[in-house]
């Protein structure tokens, strides 16, 4: 059974918000303290933020999850069709390599950024 356009379309941006959000949790133990560092702000308050750190290695596994399921639904599924109907299937590469690349970001900041901001 094949799906409508739209709810293709629905289906793949719930997927790309779902493993962003969850990159994004699974860096919230460092991201928000290291960018008011950077902006001079107090990150004192900021240390309800530790409550996600034991479920990091969840959010992880959860966005790798996903976005391995979304590639793989590019390349055994949506590179087969013939005729490519709608906006999010013609543009589907760009959003899921942006989405990608804004995901390993997120997941990897915490072991690369300690060089950009030295000691």
């Amino acid at each position: 059974m094949l799906k409508s356009p739209k709810k293709e379309e629905k289906s793949f941006w719930t997927l790309i918000i779902g493993a962003s959000v969850t990159a994004i949790l699974a860096s919230t133990c460092c991201l928000a303290p290291l960018l008011f560092l950077l902006f001079g702000v107090s990150v004192g308050s900021l240390s309800f933020l530790q409550f996600f750190a034991p479920y990091k290695i969840y959010f992880t596994i959860a966005a790798v999850v996903i976005i391995s399921y979304l590639w793989g639904n590019y390349f055994f599924v949506l590179r087969k069709k013939h005729v490519c109907e709608g906006s999010i299937c013609k543009n589907y590469l760009k959003y899921l390599t942006l989405g990608t690349i804004f995901v390993v970001i997120m997941l990897t900041y915490p072991y690369w950024v300690i060089y950009l901001i030295g000691d």
